[in-house]
C-alpha cells in the first residue's frame, strides 16, 4: 500500500496541465483541487499568507529606506557645501566647481572650464587673485587685451598612440 501511494504522487509530478486563465504550465501535484467552494483555509494556506505579507512590508521597507538614503544624500550635500564654502574662498563663492578649474599659476592662477563636469561647458574662465603690483597688473590687462581683439590661435592637438602629438 505504501508504494502504491508513493507511485501515485509520483504520477502526479509527471502530469501537467495548462492554466486556463494565465496559460502558464503547472504540475498536477502543485493543483489545489476543489468543487464548489473553497476549502477552509489550513496551516499553509495561512503560512502562505504571511509569507506575502511579509514580502510586501519589506518592499515598503526597502521603499522607504531609499526614500531616506536620497533624504540624507542631499542633506550631506548640503553639509559638505557649507564646510567647502568654509576652505575653498575661490571658486565655491563665485558658483564654479573645483573640478572644472586648471592650475596654471603664472601669468593667471586658474583657467576654468565651467559646466566641463556637468556638460555642456558654459564658457571658459580666467580666474586670478587680486593684483599684486603695476607689473603683475600689466600682464592681466595684456591678457585681456589679446582675448578681446580675438588675437589668439584656435588649435585642436591630439596625441597619437605611438605618442607624437597631431594638428587637427
Amino acid at each position: 500500500m505504501r508504494s502504491d501511494i508513493l507511485k501515485f504522487f509520483t504520477l502526479q509530478r509527471q502530469i501537467f496541465g495548462i492554466c486556463p486563465k494565465c496559460n502558464d504550465l503547472f504540475r498536477l501535484s502543485d493543483t489545489k483541487i476543489y468543487l464548489k467552494e473553497k476549502p477552509v483555509k489550513d496551516w499553509m494556506d495561512k503560512l502562505d499568507s504571511e509569507e506575502e505579507r511579509v514580502y510586501y512590508l519589506e518592499g515598503k521597507i526597502k521603499e522607504e529606506k531609499l526614500e531616506l538614503q536620497k533624504k540624507a544624500q542631499v542633506k550631506g550635500r548640503r553639509a559638505a557645501l557649507v564646510k567647502v564654502k568654509k576652505i575653498d574662498p575661490v571658486f565655491t563663492p563665485r558658483n564654479l566647481n573645483p573640478d572644472d578649474a586648471k592650475v596654471i599659476l603664472h601669468p593667471i592662477d586658474y583657467i576654468v572650464f565651467n559646466g566641463m563636469k556637468k556638460k555642456p561647458m558654459k564658457n571658459i574662465i580666467l580666474l586670478d587673485r587680486k593684483m599684486k603690483g603695476a607689473d603683475y597688473r600689466w600682464i592681466q590687462k595684456s591678457i585681456e587685451r589679446v582675448i578681446e581683439k580675438e588675437n589668439y590661435e584656435w588649435q585642436t592637438l591630439r596625441v597619437q598612440e605611438d605618442g607624437n602629438i597631431r594638428n587637427e
